[in-house]
């Protein structure tokens, strides 16, 4: 097989699964010129097809899977891939990124991506192998776990297979359902999984013979990524990223007092070296593996048990989100039961941070009062008593009892409860916080308030990025702001600011991490901290794969373009500034921890929205003008934010 171009095949599977049919689609090249590959791509297609107001578990909610020009290419940090569609969780968008090995046998299959459409009568499964596509029946992997169904479909399709999957959480529409991709990497905010759930798709198998990629300058390239993987050995902070995976920063943030702790009431967890990546490492790490060709080999697994506890290395190990979440957000102590909670989580096809939030939620509120045992199938909710959340996610996963209600998220749960049970629930626009404490990091708040997604720790850079080398601990200390004055950052700003010139460095880093998801770049071998790629490196490598002569400037123009995307596709579901808020919480003086007392600014957040919307190009309301859409060459989604016709309701 031919590709159209360098770093593309020119083919998008399209499969519609209430007819059955399959076909191949050729875009224009100069749709990937224009919007590259991942999240902007996928948008593009979400944007073109999907009228505004689909039903986020009905037919017509479009899956958008879509890779990049760069991944296939052996260089650390291109293995990721993106599946976009209207969340179930928020209303809004759903987009997410997942490394591993399955985005790479999609391009080594032939191709760019896969548009999903319709939904099948009885549970079916996706079969991909280079040009041959089936639907295939899947009644006999319904109910098992996502370890059942892997063992199940390497049987019926021999060889290196990929697989990519919802849960029984998905199948049972649990509006906070995960995709995995072998086990391993996950797709875990947003929904997805409940939305191939309610397309009754349980797995997209992958299989592809196609593994030499061609490329524009193959030498250019590999200049490139000799020097790259020599900064990768050579820097300190990817060592200890390799020794320790994410789980290295639960004791720096405690230090901090920037670890989530009893629903976020506190910043720092008194057993935090007992629920730490050293500890992690010590009680039951058994090894690391690796995304495809990356050298950083920074995933955890995991096996042991302890106190009644037991955990498998079938599912990884957890990460840093996952052992914040349901850790010391839960109050647990015990390394060994948070990793079980996370392989349970992961077995059922549960996003282990949504899971981790509603807990935290629900016993927050029996603690106060609010809710009581009786609520809860006459389970006593108490911080540490992991016994008892195991139970519960295998309810919310099977929707069994009072899992039904908890099924529905924190904010849903809340409001079918009442009693001022809202006021506890941490998320923002229906999505659960991540495991970083906002009031230590404003720029993470503006982050957690603007991102279309919802509360989401990877819409932007954190505040350390913008300040001075040893305003925080050792996790940090290797940022230098030299590394980002391609983008003209030269002066520092405190964390705990929301200035416009905090403002203006959260902008232009927004911009960048938008295009670490477009081209589909993992974070942990191209942020600053890290140091082993530059930004004009990152160009660089561009331009050896597709032949393009491109530019920093216009790569970031195609992460400004689809932050302004997004924020369309959300205008267009009645998403406006009124949305753009923080819970209560956040206005509130931290508990206890190192940050005791620390609280957000209300005044300076409000100021730096309106701050943030006129640099964006957006009205007072947050919505984008037609100027801007019109700079940003996307013109074309103008008449899509015609507010009357918008949908108001969120699904």
């Amino acid at each position: 097989m031919e590709q159209a171009s360098y770093g593309f095949w020119g083919r998008m599977l399209r499969v519609n699964l209430t007819t059955g049919a399959t076909r191949v689609e050729e875009p224009d090249p100069k749709i990937y010129r224009r919007y590259i590959g991942g999240t902007s791509l996928a948008l593009y297609y979400l944007l073109r097809e999907m009228p505004a107001g689909v039903d986020p578990l009905g037919p017509d909610n479009l899956i958008a899977i879509t890779t990049s020009p760069t991944t296939g290419c052996q260089i650390s940090g291109q293995a990721r891939h993106t599946v976009a569609a209207r969340s179930p969780l928020t209303g809004g968008l759903a987009d997410s990124q997942c490394g591993g090995w399955w985005g790479a046998e999609l391009k080594f299959a032939g191709w760019d991506g896969i548009l999903i459409q319709g939904r099948a009568e009885s549970p079916v499964y996706l079969s991909i192998e280079d040009e041959t596509v089936q639907i295939l029946p899947a009644d006999n992997l319904s109910g098992k776990t996502t370890g059942e169904v892997d063992d199940l479909l390497h049987e019926a399709h021999p060889g290196k297979v990929r697989i990519l999957q919802c849960g029984p959480a998905g199948e049972n529409l649990v509006r906070f359902a995960a995709l995995t991709a072998d086990l391993r990497h996950f797709h875990g905010r947003g929904g997805l999984g409940t939305v191939f759930g309610s397309k009754h798709l349980r797995a997209i198998v992958v299989k592809g013979s196609h593994r030499k990629l061609a490329i524009a300058d193959p030498e250019g390239l590999k200049t490139v990524r000799n020097w790259f993987n020599r900064g990768l050995k050579e820097h300190p902070a990817i060592t200890v990223h390799h020794e320790l995976g994410t789980p290295k920063g639960v004791m720096p943030l405690s230090v901090q007092g920037l670890l989530p702790t009893y629903n976020f009431q506190d910043g720092s967890f008194a057993a935090a070296e007992q629920v730490s990546g050293e500890a992690m490492n010590h009680e039951i790490g058994v090894g690391a593996e690796s995304c495809y060709a990356c050298g950083v080999a920074c995933k955890r697994v995991v096996e042991g048990e302890r106190d009644g506890f037991r955990v498998t290395r079938q599912y990884g190990g957890p990460e840093y989100e996952s052992l914040g979440l349901l850790g010391p957000n839960l109050g647990v102590d015990n390394i060994v039961a948070i990793a079980e909670c996370n392989e349970r989580c992961n077995a059922l096809g549960l996003d282990t941070i949504s899971s981790g939030g509603t807990l935290a939620w629900a016993i927050e509120c029996v603690e106060r009062g609010l809710l009581s045992a009786a609520d809860f199938d006459g389970m006593a909710l108490t911080w540490n008593d992991p016994a008892t959340y195991l139970t519960l996610l295998e309810k919310i996963a099977r929707r069994e009892g009072v899992g039904d209600i908890l099924a529905e998220g924190s904010l849903r749960a809340a409001q079918q409860f009442g009693r001022g049970t809202a006021r506890y629930a941490l998320q923002v626009k229906g999505q659960e916080f991540p495991s970083h404490e906002p009031r230590g990091k404003w720029g993470v708040a503006l982050g957690y308030a603007v991102s279309p997604n919802g509360a989401d720790h990877l819409r932007a850079a954190h505040d350390p990025w913008f300040t001075k080398p040893g305003d925080y601990s050792t996790e940090y200390n290797y940022v230098d702001l030299e590394d980002l004055s391609p983008l003209g950052i030269i002066d520092p700003v405190p964390a705990e600011d929301l200035s416009p010139a905090k403002v203006r460095l959260f902008l232009y880093l927004q911009y960048v991490w938008s295009l670490h998801d477009v081209i589909e770049w993992c974070i942990f071998t191209a942020v600053p901290e890290f140091r082993a790629l530059s930004l004009n490196q990152l160009t660089e490598i561009v331009r050896c794969v597709t032949g393009w002569r491109t530019s920093l400037f216009e790569l970031l123009k195609v992460g400004e373009r689809a932050i302004t995307m997004a924020r369309v596709f959300n205008c267009r579901e009645g998403f406006s500034a009124k949305d753009d808020t923080l819970p209560e919480r956040m206005f509130e003086p931290m508990r206890a921890g190192t940050l005791q007392g620390h609280a957000i600014d209300r005044q300076q957040f409000e100021e730096a929205l309106t701050t943030y919307y006129g640099m964006m190009g957006w009205d007072a309301q947050g919505i984008p003008t037609k100027a801007k859409l019109e700079e940003l060459d996307v013109g074309w989604l103008w008449e899509q934010l015609d507010m009357e016709q918008s949908s108001s309701s969120r699904q």
